[in-house]
C-alpha cells in the first residue's frame, strides 16, 4: 500500500479560491493581461493541477523561475490538449552556457538577466537555426535591474546587452522587458517610483534601438493592487493568486491552502507532569490533551513551539510543549472533574482534523507572525511524503452528470465560462431555475467561454438573440423558450409538449432569426420539456435556491441574490 493511502496530514488546495483570485487580479489589471507566477510548484499548491486551473480562470501567461520548471510545466500542459499546450511560459533563472536546445524546442520564453546570458543565448540560437534548419527566432524576455540588485541586466551592461539583441533580431525576438520591484509591499516607499521611472526608461531605450518589446511587466501582487499605473501590458502576480494580500488592500482574496492533521490520541496529563521534550510546559491541573500527527519533519517549524494554536471541530486550542519531529501536543482544557472543566475537551477524539492554518483556522499571515517569518514562506513550508496534497473544487467536468455550488455571481459566471469552453456546436442547453437564480449570469459566462460577440442580456423581453461566433467558430442562440413557443406566440406550441425541430425553426423565422442550429450552442431558458428534440446533444441545467418562481411571472428582472445556488446538470 502506498504511504499516501495512510496519510495523517493533508494540504488541502481550494481550486475555486484560486479561480476567484485570478478573477480579482484580472479585474484589477484590466485591460492588461495576467502572467501568473507558478514557480516553486505553484507556491507549494501543486503546479500540475493549479496551472491548468489558472488558465481555465483566464490568465494569459505562466511564469516560473527555472528552466527545469518550465520544461516540466510544458510537458504537463501538452498532455492536456491543444488549448493548454500552447500557453506562453516564461522562465528567468539559468546559467550562461546551459544547453538551451530543449528549451527552444519547447517554446519557452527565456529571461535574459545579464550580458553573459545574452551572449550565450545568441550563440545557441544561431547554432539551433543552423543545425535544425529553422528560421523562426527564439522568444526572450529582457530583464532589467531597476533597483533590486539581484537579477536583471545591470546599468553597466544595459546598453551593450540591448544593442547585441537588437543586432540579432533574425535569431532572437525580444517580446518583453521585465523587472522585479524591491519594496512594492510598502506603498509609501520612494523606491517604487524610482524603479517605475527606470523601467519606463529601459523600455524607451529598447524601442529606440528597434526592439518592439510589446508585452512588458513590472507589477507583482502588491503593485497590481495599489499601482494601476504600472500595469503595462501584463501584470505578474504570485502570492496573491493563492490568497495572500501582502499590503492589506481592500480586496476579497480567498486563501487557497489549508494545512491539517489528524488527532491520533487523547489523554489526561496529571497536575505537575511535563509535556514533550525538556518539559517546557507543565500541567497546572489535571489536563486533557490531544496528540496531532504533524511535526518539523513535515515542515512545521520548531520555532512555533508553545506559541501556535490549532482548530479542532471549530474550537481553538493552544499547542503546548516542543514541536517534535512527527507530532505536537494540544491542550484541550481541564480534565473531567478538575476545576474549570467543561464538556469541550470531550468533543475531541482520535481521527478528528486539527487545522494548523487555513479554512476553519488561523490564517497563513497569523501563523507567519507566530513563526517570525512571512506568509510566502508559510505556504512553501509543508513538505514530505507524509503530507498528502488534496484538491477540492476546480474545473467541473461537464462531459458527465454533476453538480456544484455557486456562492456569488462571479462564481456563477465562472461556472458558465467553463461550460462554454467544453460545449460543442449543435448542443442544446435547457436552462431552468427560479427568477433571480442566475440563469442569465450563467449564460454570460457561457458566452465568454464560447468567445462569441455581443453582450448577453436576459431574454425576458428580447425573446431570442443570436451572438456571432468568435475564434472558436461556434455561435450562441439564447432564447426564452416559454415566450418563443408558448404564451406570447399566438399559434405557437403549448408549454410542456415536445415539439419537432421544424416548429422551432419556423418560430425563429417568424422573428426574422436566421440560425443554423448545428453551428451554434442553443441556451433555452424555461425550455424543459419543449426544446429537447432540437438536438441529440441536450444538457439539462437546473439552478436552485430558496424559492421557485413561475415562468409566467416575466415582469421581474433577474437579479442575483446573496444566497448560494446549487447548479445541477445532466445529459438527456
Amino acid at each position: 500500500m502506498n504511504m499516501s493511502d495512510r496519510h495523517l496530514a493533508e494540504l488541502v488546495v481550494d481550486l475555486d479560491a484560486i479561480a476567484h483570485n485570478v478573477r480579482v487580479f484580472r479585474e484589477a489589471a484590466a485591460p492588461a493581461g495576467v502572467l501568473a507566477v507558478v514557480k516553486a510548484d505553484a507556491y507549494n499548491h501543486g503546479v500540475d493541477v493549479v496551472a491548468p486551473a489558472m488558465l481555465d480562470a483566464g490568465v494569459e501567461q505562466l511564469g516560473v523561475a527555472t528552466l527545469g520548471e518550465a520544461l516540466h510545466l510544458r510537458e504537463i500542459l501538452a498532455g492536456l490538449g491543444e488549448s493548454y499546450a500552447s500557453a506562453p511560459i516564461t522562465a528567468w533563472m539559468w546559467t550562461p552556457g546551459e544547453d538551451l536546445a530543449e528549451v527552444f524546442a519547447a517554446d519557452i520564453n527565456v529571461g535574459v538577466p545579464s550580458l553573459a546570458h545574452a551572449r550565450s543565448l545568441v550563440d545557441q540560437a544561431e547554432k539551433t537555426q543552423r543545425e535544425a534548419q529553422v528560421s523562426a527566432p527564439v522568444r526572450v524576455t529582457l530583464m532589467v535591474d531597476t533597483g533590486l540588485s539581484r537579477s536583471g541586466v545591470s546599468p553597466a551592461e544595459w546598453r551593450e546587452t540591448v544593442e547585441l539583441l537588437a543586432s540579432k533580431t533574425e535569431l532572437v525576438e525580444v517580446t518583453a522587458v521585465m523587472t522585479h520591484m524591491a519594496s512594492a509591499d510598502d506603498p509609501k516607499s520612494e523606491a517604487n517610483n524610482l524603479q517605475a521611472a527606470r523601467f519606463a526608461e529601459a523600455i524607451e531605450f529598447c524601442r529606440s534601438r528597434g526592439l518592439r518589446v510589446p508585452c512588458n511587466h513590472i507589477a507583482n501582487t502588491p503593485a497590481t493592487l495599489h499601482r494601476p499605473d504600472l500595469a503595462y501590458q501584463l501584470v505578474r502576480p504570485g502570492v496573491g493568486l493563492y490568497g495572500i494580500d501582502p499590503i492589506g488592500v481592500d480586496v476579497e482574496l480567498r486563501a487557497a491552502m489549508t494545512l491539517r492533521a489528524r488527532v491520533t490520541t487523547t489523554r489526561v496529563v496529571p497536575k505537575g507532569e511535563g509535556v514533550s521534550y525538556s518539559h517546557t510546559w507543565r500541567a497546572q491541573r489535571d489536563t486533557r490533551t490531544a496528540v496531532v500527527a504533524l511535526g518539523y519533519a513535515d515542515g512545521l517549524p520548531r520555532s512555533v513551539s508553545g506559541k501556535m494554536q490549532v482548530t479542532i471541530n471549530g474550537k481553538t486550542y493552544p499547542q503546548i510543549g516542543r514541536v517534535c519531529m512527527d507530532q505536537i501536543v494540544v491542550e484541550l482544557g481541564p480534565a473531567d472533574g478538575a476545576e474549570g472543566s467543561t464538556n469541550g475537551a470531550a468533543d475531541v477524539k482520535p481521527g478528528d482534523w486539527a487545522v494548523i492554518f487555513g479554512e476553519g483556522g488561523n490564517s497563513a499571515d497569523e501563523f507567519a507572525e507566530l513563526a517570525g517569518t512571512i506568509s510566502y514562506e508559510v505556504l512553501t513550508m509543508p513538505r514530505g511524503p507524509r503530507v498528502k496534497r488534496v484538491f477540492k473544487g476546480g474545473r467541473p467536468d461537464f462531459s458527465a452528470d454533476g453538480s456544484c455550488a455557486a456562492a456569488t455571481a462571479d462564481d456563477m459566471r465562472a461556472l458558465g465560462e467553463q461550460l462554454g469552453k467544453q460545449l460543442e456546436a449543435g448542443t442544446v442547453v435547457v436552462l431552468s431555475g427560479p427568477l433571480g437564480a442566475g440563469k442569465t449570469t450563467l449564460t454570460q459566462g457561457l458566452a465568454a467561454g464560447l468567445g462569441v460577440k455581443g453582450r448577453v442580456q436576459s431574454p425576458t423581453f428580447t425573446i431570442v438573440r443570436t451572438h456571432r461566433a468568435g475564434q472558436r467558430g461556434v455561435g450562441l442562440l439564447h432564447m426564452d423558450a416559454y415566450r418563443l413557443l408558448g404564451a406570447d406566440v399566438e399559434e405557437g406550441i403549448e408549454p410542456g409538449r415536445h415539439i419537432d425541430r421544424n416548429e422551432v425553426l419556423d418560430a425563429l423565422e417568424s422573428l426574422d432569426i436566421d440560425a443554423d442550429i448545428d453551428d451554434v450552442v442553443v441556451v433555452a431558458e424555461w425550455g424543459r420539456g419543449v426544446v429537447e428534440p432540437l438536438s441529440e446533444k441536450v444538457l439539462d441545467v437546473q439552478i436552485d435556491r430558496g424559492s421557485v418562481g413561475s415562468p409566467a411571472d416575466l415582469a421581474a428582472p433577474e437579479v442575483p441574490a446573496a444566497d448560494s445556488r446549487t447548479v445541477t446538470w445532466r445529459w438527456v
